[in-house]
């Protein structure tokens, strides 16, 4: 009877062994946590131009919402469901004939019946610099008498692919009614390259 209990003690134990042995190994071969992953941190400072109207615009009524019509914004983008369409230039400052560095494209529309709110969606394709060809797409939403408002980093592409991060968004000047002056500050990261760890900055 001894013999047998000692038996199914040790055998006991050596199915624990070989499950802790096997819990080591799935750990040790796992692949780190995304979070875990070493990433490099991308910061870049750029201008959009848009026009409203007239000579040189560069954002269009895609489609007319349903309504009602907004009373905290004007017309002709006023309805709730308004949906503008942009291609707007991208320059290195302020300036209107400032070196051009890229193009937004993308769309927002009027999201809210009583405030003068957007949701916003758009791909920064850049023409110039270290990321010469490589976009990132943010999507968010866009309170127009914040000072500053903040849009998500949701992706990129080339050398800002897998780009996560935030952009903080505020008008830079007026230059008229229908040309409005907006600066983007870029705060995202990217995974490192594992033959550089450089920091590129565009200000």
């Amino acid at each position: 009877m001894a013999s047998s209990v000692a038996n199914t003690t040790s055998s006991k134990r050596r199915r624990l062994l070989l499950l802790l042995a096997a819990a080591v190994a799935l750990t040790i071969l796992a692949p780190p946590p995304v979070s875990a992953l070493r990433r490099r941190a991308v910061h870049l400072t750029v201008y959009v131009q848009e026009i409203l109207d007239g000579p040189g615009q560069t954002e269009k009524l895609l489609i007319k919402g349903p309504g009602p019509a907004n009373p905290s914004l004007w017309p002709p983008h006023n309805y709730l469901g308004d949906t503008i369409v942009m291609d707007d230039l991208v320059t290195e400052a302020v300036a209107n004939n400032s070196k051009p560095i890229g193009r937004v494209y993308g769309i927002y529309m009027t999201a809210s019946m009583t405030r003068p709110v957007y949701t916003v969606s758009f791909t920064l394709h850049l023409t110039a610099g270290p990321y010469n060809g490589s976009t990132l797409v943010v999507a968010g939403r866009d309170s127009v008498l914040d000072e500053t408002r903040e849009l998500g980093v949701v992706g990129g592409t080339g050398k800002l692919r897998r780009a996560s991060g935030h952009v903080l968004w505020r008008t830079a000047k007026l230059e008229s009614s229908v040309h409005w002056v907006l600066e983007l500050q870029v705060h995202a990261s990217v995974p490192a390259d594992r033959h550089s760890h450089k920091v590129a900055i565009i200000q």
